[in-house]
């Protein structure tokens, strides 16, 4: 099993609250809400952590994204896609839609340094609310029917906002106590 998609993969999917979709899975449960920084706690979470760049380019954002970005009046946005590895396996696919003007002025030397690192160690960043969502692996070019979870949230610094959205890929200890109940 592994990760095929090309960049850019994109998320165009329906986004809900937490409150209006069912988590049976309580270690699920908490590494989908979770506000602490996802790249410490993957790195936490194995021996060996990668984070593997996609791709960055200039993008029309998807419309749900448009919906929470365009708010604000920006309108040219640099979509980045990143893996996220535990022990050379990937675990989380991330897609951040990025203003370019933010781009231009604070990360335009991120390369492969993981973003979270840049917004969890600036204390002017605040943080939105999650929205989830559920996904096929076969998006990501998985040959499974796993169904894949999801999170996002917009990060907002002065007058720009940035969406981070992350996915937990099949193999991702978010699922673990799912697949030892399915071994059992």
């Amino acid at each position: 099993m592994s990760f095929t998609a090309t960049f850019p993969v994109g998320l165009p999917v329906n986004w809900h609250g937490p409150d209006d979709i069912l988590i049976d899975d309580a270690q699920l449960k908490n590494w989908l809400l979770d506000t602490g920084s996802l790249t410490e706690r993957v790195q936490a979470s194995c021996q060996h952590f990668a984070l593997q760049l996609l791709g960055q380019q200039t993008q029309v954002p998807h419309p749900s994204e448009q919906s929470l970005l365009f708010a604000n009046g920006d309108t040219r946005y640099q979509a980045r896609e990143i893996l996220l590895c535990g022990d050379g396996t990937p675990w989380v696919f991330a897609r951040s839609i990025i203003p370019q003007a933010f781009v231009d002025a604070e990360l335009s030397e991120l390369g492969n340094e993981p973003l979270g690192k840049r917004l969890f160690n600036d204390a002017r960043f605040k943080r939105s609310a999650f929205q989830l969502c559920q996904l096929s692996a076969s998006a990501f070019g998985y040959n499974t029917s796993h169904t894949l979870w999801g999170r996002r949230s917009l990060f907002t610094l002065d007058n720009y906002s940035m969406i981070v959205a992350e996915v937990f890929l099949p193999e991702a200890p978010a699922y673990c106590a799912m697949k030892n109940a399915k071994a059992s």
